[in-house]
Formats: structure tokens, C-alpha cells, sequence
């Protein structure tokens, strides 16, 4: 047991404070380490998306760090998860992607087979082994990983002694449900191979705090309060405007809004124009209804209900489907953005969401994986094709999408920054960044956590 695991399951650490971080909760090996033996193997992990496997004998791999498990329709309605290696001398059974079983899998080394359950069906010479108690077909069998779905993604658990996925997600789950994530569809997926550490990624899209410095081309967010709050193991924020904010016009000028449905135009226009998510084309039609119907001096306290009318009229033009238990309140509960612990955001609209998923880099810790979805509602069979774009380092990266640029500058010079000795720690924001200091006490609870065996 080295320093740093010694003083942390002694709890001897420097506490985390509703204004302090410190510094050694972010980078290094020891802490890399940790998250192997006790963080990862004991959440609930998004694996891939429900529609990606429609057919009995789809699959596709999820890697993570030294692990692949195989994610297989092996019924109609029913999604299997296998660890990729063969019960007989470890060959990996297929290569890591996506792929099509008719039957099951085949190990390619020495020919046996196993079905889409997991179960062996075939060992050459199989006769030979009649004398070894212990070769069972139990035993045979591929071993795997907890699954369920929810909100269309498939998620797996490493740990046999895992909660539910149901039990994990509260309470923030029961909140997601009535946006029916799962009828959504991938717009664009976008992979971006960090140069960062993942909990660097993770914390520049767990707060708005950062907005009107970061994100100040077409809406000014210095005017905006982004409260933050604790769920649970997960954590989100909302966002309040203390005063009508400045808008960047169409022709070039900053202006203040004028109302509120002139406000949630241009900011809508911002996530639609820039961010590329978050708001639809028919989401945009429903704004500039919106804006025709409440000009400049109206009664607006029937804006947002008629903006929920409107956006619901223009989604079914297009063949789509409003959620049923979607209204006000439902759209109001999540806030703006959730984080589900430790790895994933979400941050949903009435007609679409964006969703992020951090994982570490199997070789360099102070690297990662950063996916990001855009998915959207669609008549049945408008749905885009989409195939996955990946992005060696943000440089690679930058001309895709305009508001994210914004985000990749932060995390490249936070990253070098802690390594800094003129940095000893995070001094957080008490109302606007509680979800950083929350965030590093749930690390810390599974860092103290035995080894998952």
C-alpha cells in the first residue's frame, strides 16, 4: 500500500470544504490506480446505445480500460453482456466494434463455441477432459457483467454486488424518465481522444458558472446565476438571469433583450447554430412563433406553457412524438444539466438532449475518451445515419462545432495548470459549484472502498 491509499482509506486527507478542493484529488498515477480497483468496476457504466444492436445476433464492444464486454441482442427483447474472452486460454472472441452473430461466437484459437447467452456449445476434443471435475458447463460458460437499459442506453456493472441500475440513478432517474430518452435517435456522435485527465472534462460542463467568460459569442451570461445542487451521488445545476442579458443580434450588434420569448430565441439560437444540440429545427419554428405572438410589451406569464403548445405543434407537423408525461413541471425538475455519477452529463430540451461520457485512456492517465451525443426526436424512418467521428487531440477536433472550441481551450490550460506549485487547490464557488466539491467526496468514499475481487 503506497502514501497516497494509506492516507486516504485513514482518512487523514485534507478535507474537501464547500469552498476547497485540493490539489492532490485531480492527477497521478496512485490516483489513477485507484479508480481501477474500487471506482470503476463498481458503477454503472453506459455501454451503447439500445438501436445500435436492433437485431437477435447484433453486437457491439464497450472497451474500457483493460476490459471489453460484448453487448449482444441474444432475443428480441432481450440484451446480453458477455466479458470478451474465451473460458479455454483467453483469446478475445471478437474484434472491438460492432458486429453480427447468427448463431454465437466462435473462438478463433481452437474452435470452441459459445451461444448469444454465453453458454458453451462446442469444445474440440471435449472427450478429453471427461476425467476434470471441475470442467462444467457452468464453468465453460462466458462470464459478464450486470446489464439493464434505461433512457435507451445500455448500461453495465462490473461488481456482482452492485445495486441496481434503478437504485444508482436516484433520484435524478424517476426525473429523466418522462423526457423518453429512449425514443430519441443520434443526430451526431463525436469522439474527442483528450489530452486531459477525465475528471478535467467532467468538471468543465458540471456547472455554468464558467458561461460568460467562456461561452460569450451570441448571449451574455455574466447576467446569469447558475445555483448548483447535490442528488444523491449525482449532482446538477439550474440557471437564473438576474437581468435581461445582452444578445448578439443578425447583424453583428449586442442589444439587450427586449422580453423573455426574444431571450429564449437567441439563446436557443446559440445552442442551434453553435452548439449544434439541444434544439431542433421545429423547435426553432415553435421560438419564432413565439416571438410573433409576444412582442414587445405583452403579458408574457403564459409564455413558457405556450411555448410548450407551440413546440409540441411543430414537432408532430414533422411526424414526431411529443412525451406524453412531458409538461412543465417535468421539463423544469432536472434543471439544465444532470451529472450521473461519476462519468456522464446530461442536459435535456423538450425535443432533443446532449449527453457526455468521459473515460480514462487505457495507457495515460492524464489522457481520455470524450464522447458526446446529440440525439434527437424524428418521424419514424427520418432518423439520420450516423457513424462515429473520432478526433485525435481537441486541434483535430476544432471547426466541428463551435460552442464546444469554447470548453477545449479551459480543460487543455487547466490541465497544465494544476501541475503548477503555485497551485494548491480548488477554491470552489459555494452556491455555483457545489457539484465540484460534491463530486471529489463521492471519489473519495470509493477510494476508501475494499478492491472489487
Amino acid at each position: 500500500m503506497n502514501e497516497l491509499s494509506k492516507t486516504r482509506t485513514e482518512g487523514a486527507r485534507e478535507e474537501i470544504r464547500p469552498d476547497w478542493v485540493p490539489a492532490d484529488r485531480w492527477l497521478g498515477e496512485d490516483l489513477a490506480r485507484l479508480e481501477r480497483e474500487r471506482l470503476w468496476p463498481r458503477i454503472w457504466h453506459i455501454a451503447c446505445r439500445e438501436e445500435e444492436i436492433p437485431n437477435v445476433g447484433d453486437y457491439i464492444t464497450y472497451e474500457f480500460l483493460d476490459e471489453s464486454v460484448i453487448i449482444v441482442r441474444s432475443a428480441p427483447e432481450t440484451i446480453s453482456a458477455h466479458y470478451n474472452v474465451c473460458q479455454h486460454r483467453g483469446r478475445q472472441l471478437v474484434n472491438p466494434g460492432k458486429g453480427f452473430s447468427k448463431g454465437g461466437f466462435l473462438c478463433r484459437f481452437h474452435g470452441w463455441k459459445f451461444d448469444l447467452n454465453g453458454e458453451n456449445t462446442f469444445v474440440f476434443h471435449e472427450e478429453q477432459w471427461a476425467d476434470c471435475p471441475a470442467f462444467t458447463k457452468d464453468a465453460l460458460a462466458l462470464k459478464g457483467p450486470k446489464v439493464d437499459t434505461f433512457g435507451g442506453w445500455v448500461w453495465i456493472n462490473m461488481d456482482p454486488d452492485a445495486v441496481s441500475l434503478k437504485e444508482w440513478l436516484e433520484p435524478v432517474g424517476e426525473w429523466l424518465e418522462p423526457f423518453e430518452f429512449d425514443k430519441l435517435r443520434r443526430a451526431w456522435y463525436e469522439t474527442v481522444i483528450a489530452p486531459v485527465n477525465w475528471k478535467v472534462v467532467m468538471e468543465a460542463f458540471h456547472e455554468g458558472y464558467h458561461s460568460g467568460a467562456t461561452h460569450n459569442s451570441w448571449v451574455d451570461y455574466y447576467s446569469m446565476l447558475s445555483p448548483t445542487h447535490a442528488y444523491g451521488k449525482h449532482c446538477g445545476f439550474t440557471t437564473q438571469f438576474l437581468e435581461m442579458p445582452k444578445m448578439k443580434r443578425e447583424d453583428g450588434k449586442w442589444t439587450q433583450a427586449v422580453n423573455g420569448a426574444d431571450m429564449l430565441y437567441y439563446q436557443s439560437k446559440e445552442l442551434h447554430d453553435e452548439l449544434l444540440a439541444q434544439v431542433s429545427d421545429s423547435g426553432m419554428r415553435a421560438l419564432e412563433r413565439l416571438r410573433e405572438e409576444f412582442p414587445l410589451g405583452s403579458d408574457e406569464t403564459n409564455l413558457f406553457p405556450r411555448f410548450i403548445e407551440l413546440s409540441k405543434e411543430e414537432m408532430e407537423a414533422e411526424g414526431a412524438e411529443w412525451p406524453e408525461k412531458l409538461d412543465m413541471e417535468a421539463m423544469l425538475k432536472p434543471g439544465i444539466s444532470i451529472h450521473i455519477f461519476p462519468n456522464t452529463i446530461v442536459l435535456p430540451t423538450p425535443d432533443a438532449v446532449l449527453w457526455y461520457r468521459m473515460r480514462p485512456h487505457p495507457a495515460d492517465p492524464e489522457s481520455c475518451i470524450f464522447d458526446i451525443w446529440s440525439l434527437n426526436r424524428y418521424a419514424p424512418g427520418k432518423e439520420p445515419k450516423v457513424e462515429q467521428h473520432i478526433s485525435n487531440g481537441f486541434d483535430e477536433a476544432r471547426g466541428r462545432n463551435p460552442f464546444l472550441e469554447q470548453d477545449f481551450g479551459n480543460m487543455e490550460a487547466v490541465q497544465k495548470g494544476m501541475r503548477s506549485r503555485g497551485w494548491e487547490g480548488a477554491r470552489t464557488n459555494p452556491l455555483e459549484e457545489v457539484t465540484v466539491n460534491h463530486f471529489h467526496k463521492m471519489l473519495d468514499e470509493f477510494y476508501a472502498m475494499d478492491p472489487v475481487e
